[in-house]
């Protein structure tokens, strides 16, 4: 936009809406043009990724554009997926402003925890700054599981409630909640609203604020396609054989957690073998994500597994197996037929952070390179594990 361009006048011209759309065309150029293996479904799946974006900017241009009217919605989810997102976490996001006064009203259930998040915004977008945490365990709860929790610039005089302070810069509040008993656990629910603002109704649409939506909204889908697209290539090229990278801390994430990032590839009926100590943490898992830089499908294939779904052998390690087809094993991560991909693993709430190894074996080594004692999966025992893992999105992702 050229300086003093009036955004009003660029909408109804017909100018917005067409940066919009050139920058959804970029998108899919770059969707095109980014350096992949020759494998026609990888390339289909990275304009599955698009539309995900598109329809997260879309949510930036809608749901959560209005800080007056705040609402949580799901962003990353299990059909717009970005960010090498947690196959174990809810993603939840609503639209605030510092200069406000908001109320959280919420019913704990029986999530292993989650975390509530002040923020500046997204990473992706160059706004990486978390301001201040909250998590469920640091709760104070009602009898009944319920809770309040007060946003403001400043704590009141004799508030000794739950409370979240509200940064100068403040323009989100994130909440990522962590499942961890597939079988048994539910979401926490959330409700918030501005204090003050309830019966007001919103203010004319102008055409300037539409054309800042329609920025905001393209902006989103490419920039995040384009910097999510620089980690992936800074992976690839750094990926090592048999070695897989040790946890730390990256900026954006919650100060509690830390994340092993890596890259893996795999040829014929070669299988990873990834081995290690169980960290001493309330949670920790390993995922596979694809060369776009999210999560495989989780719910209806394994292709993650959190400390409570993860079989130990007896000597207190932990043994997972990367393949294309099911090797038997209980911690089997499903490559889903793509040749190369990332793995990551995480540690929330950690006293320690083992560094696990991994390393290329024959189909025919598998088995001798573990446990005498280590058990055996077969095929109805999987079609059960995978029935689980599919009633339990059901309950994380109701309709919305």
């Amino acid at each position: 936009m050229a300086p003093f361009d009036d955004p009003g006048a660029r909408l109804l011209d017909g100018r917005a809406w067409q940066d919009y759309c050139r920058r959804l065309g970029e998108a899919g150029r770059w969707a095109l043009e980014f350096p992949q293996p020759a494998h026609a479904e990888l390339r289909a799946e990275g304009f599955r990724y698009l539309l995900g974006l598109v329809t997260s900017g879309i949510a930036q241009a809608g749901a959560l554009a209005d800080p007056d009217r705040p609402r949580f919605v799901r962003n990353p989810d299990s059909l717009a997926k970005w960010g090498a997102e947690n196959a174990d976490n809810q993603y939840l996001w609503a639209r605030i402003r510092p200069d406000a006064s908001y109320r959280i009203r919420g019913q704990r259930e029986s999530a292993l925890d989650f975390l509530i998040e002040v923020k500046e915004g997204y990473m992706q977008l160059g706004q990486a700054r978390n301001f201040a945490t909250l998590a469920a365990h640091e709760l104070s709860l009602a009898a009944d599981g319920s809770f309040e929790i007060l946003l403001a610039a400043e704590r009141p005089k004799g508030h000794d409630g739950n409370f979240l302070p509200l940064h100068p810069d403040a323009r989100y509040l994130g909440i990522r909640q962590y499942f961890y008993d597939w079988a048994h656990e539910s979401p926490a629910r959330f409700t918030i609203e501005r204090i003050g603002g309830a019966g007001e109704p919103p203010p004319a649409l102008t055409p300037a604020r539409m054309a800042e939506l329609l920025e905001a909204a393209g902006v989103w889908t490419l920039d995040t396609a384009r910097f999510w697209g620089e980690w992936v290539t800074q992976l690839r090229e750094a990926w090592q054989p048999d070695h897989i990278a040790p946890a730390k801390h990256f900026t954006g994430g919650a100060d509690d957690i830390v994340y092993g990032n890596d890259w893996w590839k795999l040829e014929g009926d070669d299988v990873l073998l990834i081995e290690g100590a169980v960290p001493d943490a309330r949670y920790w898992a390993f995922q596979l994500c694809d060369a776009w830089f999210r999560s495989f499908e989780y719910a209806s294939r394994q292709t993650s597994l959190n400390g409570a779904q993860m079989f130990v052998d007896p000597d207190g390690r932990f043994r997972c197996v990367i393949a294309q087809r099911d090797p038997g094993v209980p911690n089997w991560l499903d490559a889903c037929g793509q040749p190369e991909g990332m793995i990551q693993y995480r540690y929330v709430w950690a006293r320690s952070r083992p560094q696990p190894s991994l390393r290329r074996l024959a189909w025919g080594e598998l088995r001798s390179s573990l446990p005498p004692a280590h058990p055996r999966v077969s095929p109805d025992q999987r079609r059960g594990q995978v029935a689980l893992r599919e009633a339990h999105l059901r309950r994380r992702e109701p309709a919305s």
